[in-house]
């Protein structure tokens, strides 16, 4: 049987789960993946400063203002690991954290808040929590990392731009809510990385020099440094960056927001994780931005590539 697909009408099996044309999804997953992904959004009715149930905006054990997401979240799964926190100075945590694995496939993502934007921080979360699942399934479903990176991201930068398009029965936000993406996607063959913003990612070899895979959609520091593309309805265009690498020996992916990369003297910072656990990694990360200031959120995701298969010591 043949079935249409509901964006471009393109004819596909009915055993497709993505469209071949333009990456819709056809059909919902074939099983549950309820415990093969995980973010750092906050349970329903949890306080994400304290974790009692606030009944308001504020909560009433600690009196702060509840968040979409936790002021510290670590998140751990087969060959990916991260790590987010609010940081010294800031009130809360912009910055949102996934990560998924599931056959073989690891995938993360990791949003940093516009602060500038209203509930920046709702439109981490909401990036997250819909680009992670979706870009898990295309891939598990046989779509090339690239091509996973992009439906993931789809379905991201529409869960963003429906918080500024709410229900007609919802009141409509002041301001537009944004935030920027970074993820990746780690299979047998190597990886593909994709990003929007000034979110970083690095490619750390078990063997060689840390490198900087991405480039900042952003003004140079010295004209400001502000972002020229961002996820979010105002947002000058919706196509993600996307690199594909097939390392000739182990390493770890690195993704960042820029509460770690002002914190690096450069990519070389980040060989002493390349052999560690990719939570421990992370967790390392995230504790050097810390030490180092912690002035913003700071969010890292680490995954891990290994050696090709076939390939010896």
């Amino acid at each position: 049987m043949t079935v249409a697909c509901p964006e471009c009408a393109h004819v596909a099996d009915d055993a497709d789960v993505f469209c071949e044309a333009c990456g819709t999804e056809l059909a919902p997953p074939p099983r549950s993946e309820a415990r093969v992904w995980a973010s750092s959004a906050v349970a329903a009715g949890e306080c994400g400063h304290c974790g009692a149930a606030p009944a308001s905006e504020f909560c009433p054990e600690c009196g702060r203002r509840t968040g979409a997401g936790r002021d510290r979240s670590e998140l751990a799964l087969p060959g990916v690991g991260a790590v987010t926190d609010r940081g010294h100075r800031r009130s809360a945590n912009e910055d949102a954290i996934a990560v998924g694995a599931d056959d073989g496939v690891a995938a993360a993502i990791v949003c940093d808040g516009i602060s500038t934007s209203p509930r920046a921080d709702v439109a981490a979360v909401a990036a997250v929590e819909a680009g992670l699942p979706a870009a898990l399934r295309a891939v598990t479903g046989g779509m090339p990392p690239a091509g996973a990176v992009r439906a993931g991201f789809a379905r991201a930068f529409t869960a963003v731009d429906a918080l500024t398009h709410p229900s007609p029965s919802d009141p409509a936000p002041v301001g537009i809510p944004s935030c920027t993406y970074v993820t990746a996607i780690v299979t047998a063959d190597g990886f593909a990385v994709g990003w929007l913003g000034d979110s970083r990612a690095y490619w750390v070899p078990a063997d060689g020099d840390p490198r900087l895979l991405t480039v900042d959609d952003a003004l140079p520091e010295s004209d400001g440094g502000a972002l020229t593309h961002w996820v979010g309805a105002d947002a000058p265009d919706d196509e993600i960056h996307v690199v594909t690498e097939q390392p000739d020996g182990p390493g770890v992916v690195v993704l960042c927001s820029d509460g770690l990369w002002r914190y690096l003297a450069g990519p070389s910072d980040l060989a002493p994780i390349a052999v560690r656990p990719p939570a421990d990694g992370a967790r390392l990360l995230v504790d050097l931005a810390l030490e180092r200031g912690g002035a913003d959120n700071v969010a890292v995701a680490v995954l891990v590539v290994a050696r090709p298969e076939g390939e010896t010591a």
